[in-house]
C-alpha cells in the first residue's frame, strides 16, 4: 500500500510538472521579439550586414519585417542575373554589367552591395539555400575579380524564400532562379 501511495504521488508530481513545462512553451512561444535601434552606442549609423539582410537597401520588408521584398532590376547597372535549373554558373551576357557594376563600388568606396541569391521552389529547404548560397557567391567573386574591394560586397541566401513569381510553370521558376543585388551607402568614416 505504502508502495502504491508513492506512485501515485510521483505520477501527479511528473503531470503537473508536464503540463507546467507545456503552459510555459506555449506562452513563450508566442513572444516576439524586435529589433530596435540603429547603428552602435557610440553614435554610428553605419548600416551593417544585419540591417542589409533584415531591412534591405531601400527599405521594404516582405511579411512581419525580417525580410526583404522581391524584386527585379533588369536593366543598367546591378541588374538581376537569372540562372539555369540547378546552376550557379552565370551567363557570359552577364559580364559587361558586372564589370561596370564593380566600377561604380570601386568609384564609391562608401557603397556597399548585399548580393542576395535565390531558387526556385523545387528541392529541399537545405538544397535551395545552398543553391542560393552558390549563386550568390559566384556574382561576388565577379565583382571582386572586376575591381569592387571584397570589403563593399556581402552575399546571403534566400534559397526558395522570396519569389517573384510564385507560380508552378517554368518561366516563373525561370524568374525565381536569380541573384539580386541590394545597394546601400555606409555612412561611416574612415
Amino acid at each position: 500500500m505504502k508502495i502504491t501511495k508513492s506512485l501515485n504521488y510521483n505520477f501527479l508530481s511528473l503531470l503537473t510538472f508536464a503540463i507546467t513545462t507545456s503552459t510555459c512553451c506555449l506562452i513563450l512561444s508566442s513572444c516576439s521579439s524586435t529589433a530596435s535601434g540603429k547603428g552602435s552606442a557610440d553614435g554610428d549609423s553605419s548600416i551593417t550586414d544585419e540591417d542589409l539582410a533584415l531591412g534591405g537597401a531601400n527599405g521594404n520588408k516582405f511579411g512581419d519585417g525580417n525580410i526583404p521584398t522581391a524584386s527585379s532590376k533588369t536593366t543598367g547597372n546591378f541588374q538581376d542575373i537569372f540562372f539555369g535549373y540547378d546552376s550557379d554558373a552565370i551567363d557570359p551576357e552577364y559580364n559587361e554589367m558586372l564589370k561596370e557594376s564593380a566600377a561604380d563600388l570601386s568609384s564609391n568606396p562608401g557603397m556597399r552591395v548585399e548580393v542576395e541569391g535565390h531558387s526556385d521552389k523545387r528541392g529541399t529547404n537545405e538544397y535551395n539555400l545552398a543553391l542560393g548560397e552558390e549563386r550568390a557567391k559566384s556574382a561576388a567573386r565577379m565583382l571582386v575579380q572586376y575591381g569592387a574591394s571584397s570589403s563593399q560586397v556581402s552575399t546571403i541566401s534566400y534559397g526558395e524564400e522570396i519569389p517573384l513569381d510564385p507560380g508552378n510553370s517554368e518561366s516563373a521558376f525561370a524568374k525565381n532562379r536569380r541573384v539580386h543585388f541590394a545597394l546601400s551607402k555606409n555612412n561611416r568614416k574612415n
